[in-house]
């Protein structure tokens, strides 16, 4: 499922935002279309966070058995749900801008330069 180009945007604003304060300038196109951008849904991120949690907590008082096998199943794919949420899938905004249009892109791409560049501006540091 491809993200919207206000996805995009959105995400690409945050990530260029933090890192421009973390390199104290403002990041560069280059830059730019190198940063990781999440890719999976808030609510995704935490459906598997639960998820996980209940199988680590099966898994801990033995149900729907009391096997060691199966505890340890639940365990390990329980660890695995936390940490798929917790870290979720991200990928570079250049390999999310080749399924937009490449016109599209570049206009998208100096969008977000522009206002990462206002919002850094803007804070006080």
């Amino acid at each position: 499922m491809p993200l919207s180009r206000e996805a995009i945007e959105k995400r690409a604003l945050k990530t260029g935002v933090k890192a421009s304060i973390e390199r104290d300038h403002i990041v560069t196109e280059k830059e730019l279309l190198t940063l990781r951008i999440q890719t999976m849904p808030a609510f995704l991120r935490i459906s598997f966070v639960l998820l996980g949690m209940l199988l680590v907590a099966a898994g801990w008082f033995g149900w729907p058995s009391d096997s060691n096998a199966i505890q340890g199943i639940e365990a390990v794919t329980g660890i695995s749900f936390v940490l798929l949420g917790l870290l979720g899938i991200r990928r570079t905004l250049s390999h999310l801008l080749d399924s937009v249009d490449s016109v599209d892109a570049i206009n998208l791409t100096g969008s977000i330069l522009e206002m990462i560049a206002d919002a850094v501006s803007n804070l006080d540091l």
